[in-house]
């Protein structure tokens, strides 16, 4: 009898331990697990996140844009003083051996998992480029795996689940697991059963995540602040119900 070889793949958890907790909870067997990046910031349940992730123990882990940020304070410098005051409060919930086995995440690169040849980028481009969205060119998908002749690319950070084609290869992006964009309540992630990659998601209580915020004493100062993350996370629209990302939510995208 042939092994089922299953393959579970997440992104861009962002300190949504809820949402973490039910795309482990619907996939409870697999072989392998990748992870590609963005793990416990931003988001009002870091300490909750990081320790799930734990549990789950990707056999491999890309560094994300926001995971580098966790230990080193001064790319914070020019952030708003509302964003830095929630990022310092997400490091602050840490153990220091958390941000350090957060900061031993790996590089873009070529990977093998299982039986599978995978080329894995969180998907953050140098400003020159457009982020890799649906209806981004060419260009921005190709320099994900510059200099790669592997066929298949998983990367993360647009939050958006859709694939493209280009020139043989094929790029995917499972979504974000905490943090929707396009207007729907709940956490995306992917498949690859047998080498075969379906898109799944899964809806879960957001409930305890709006707990989690309502409790960050250090954004009282900042109400405002506080209103618009409880309004985008309501509605789905992660950063604000605005061009592309309803566009994209009235086109189909998860």
């Amino acid at each position: 009898m042939i092994k089922s070889e299953k393959i579970l793949v997440i992104s861009d958890i962002h300190g949504n331990a809820e949402a973490l907790r039910a795309v482990m909870k619907k996939e409870k067997y697999f072989d392998y697990v990748i992870f590609l990046g963005d793990s416990v910031a931003t988001g009002p349940q870091p300490a909750e996140t990081a320790e799930l992730l734990l549990a789950l123990d990707p056999d491999i882990s890309i560094m994300g844009n926001h995971d580098r940020e966790l230990n080193d304070r001064s790319r914070l410098s020019n952030w708003p003083p509302e964003w830095k005051a929630f990022m310092n409060w997400c490091i602050d919930q840490l153990e220091s051996s958390t941000i350090e086995l957060i900061s031993s995440y790996q590089p873009s690169g070529q990977y093998k998992v299982g039986d599978l040849d995978i080329f894995m980028h969180h998907g953050d481009l140098p400003n020159s480029l457009p982020d890799p969205l649906p209806d981004s060119p060419n260009e921005s998908f190709e320099s994900l795996d510059k200099g790669s002749n592997c066929p298949l690319i998983l990367f993360g950070h647009t939050h958006i689940q859709f694939q493209r084609t280009i020139g043989g290869k094929t790029y995917i992006n499972p979504g974000s697991v905490g943090q929707p964009r396009c207007g729907k309540n709940h956490a995306c992630y992917g498949i690859f059963e047998k080498g075969v990659y379906r898109p799944c998601q899964v809806f879960y209580d957001q409930a305890p995540w709006l707990k989690s915020l309502e409790k960050i004493e250090s954004l009282n100062e900042y109400p405002d602040f506080k209103d618009w993350l409880r309004t985008c996370f309501l509605s789905g629209y992660g950063i604000g119900k605005k061009d592309p990302w309803t566009r994209f939510g009235t086109e189909g995208f998860y």
